[in-house]
């Protein structure tokens, strides 16, 4: 018989799946696409033009 105590949800399991795929997913596109990240803004303080 088979103790199923400590054992995690569907749901769980498939959560972190899907977070570890977008991680793998994110740095395969850093790899393919390495200017795609390079303009996106950062919220750092710019001078202020008048």
């Amino acid at each position: 018989m088979a103790d199923k105590k400590n054992t995690p949800s569907k749901g769980v399991v498939i959560a972190i799946g899907v977070i570890i795929g977008l991680i793998i997913f994110y740095f395969i596109l850093m790899a393919i696409f390495p200017d795609l990240f390079q303009n996106l803004n950062t919220g750092e303080a710019q001078p202020v033009t008048n």
